[in-house]
């Protein structure tokens, strides 16, 4: 039996840095976000779909999604963000699922931001969700993305909220601090991921 382990929680609350901490531990990850850059990308599943979508104005030149552009589309449209998520999720969720079943050494987890939002939960045994203020959300997104204030808290927005998230998971990680002490939480988690996953791994033994 295979532990399945998905890493969530809203934009900018310290997903990436955590993740990055848990795999110099040891553990071996897949970000939902790099698989749907990969069917974005030239000759990615994904793009005549998009195409037909939204037109031409949003593939690049090099016959990829230009995400940039695709982003001011559906991050100011409802509606708009619903059809991409219909055309993309479904592909990025076999590709996944298929990768977390798989037999493994080492400890996998999928990083997916919009877990809830797609209605992938049940697709995981443990939920690790990274929560964060609005306000420290809107600063690193203006910080780290070059976002106006209003940019930032639409895509927060977008999102489902960050407190619904955390009550949906099993573990919660509070990162309002810095980044030495998300890592020591990083560490806790690894450790506790470690004993389950030797409990899953005798359930089959």
């Amino acid at each position: 039996m295979v532990m399945r382990v998905a890493i969530t929680g809203g934009i900018a609350c310290g997903k990436s840095l955590f993740s990055q901490t848990l795999r110099r531990l040891g553990a071996e990850l897949l970000d939902a976000d790099d698989v749907v850059h990969r069917l974005e990308a030239p000759g990615g599943e994904a793009v005549p779909a998009l195409v037909r979508l939204f037109g031409a104005s949003v593939l690049g030149k090099d016959g990829g999604i230009d995400r940039a552009v695709l982003g001011e589309r559906v991050f100011s449209d409802p509606a708009a963000l619903r059809r991409l998520n219909a055309a993309v999720h479904p592909l990025a969720r076999q590709i996944l699922q298929t990768w977390s079943e798989e037999p493994a050494d080492r400890i996998r987890i999928a990083v997916i931001p919009l877990l809830f939002e797609a209605g992938w939960s049940d697709d995981w045994d443990i939920i690790i969700c990274l929560a964060s203020s609005e306000a420290l959300q809107r600063e690193r997104l203006m910080r780290s993305r070059g976002l106006t204030d209003e940019q930032a808290r639409r895509r927060i927005a977008a999102q489902m909220p960050v407190a619904e998230k955390a009550a949906r998971s099993h573990l919660v990680v509070h990162n309002d601090a810095d980044a030495e002490a998300l890592a020591r939480e990083a560490e806790q988690v690894y450790r506790f991921l470690t004993e389950k996953a030797d409990e899953y791994r005798k359930r089959v033994t």
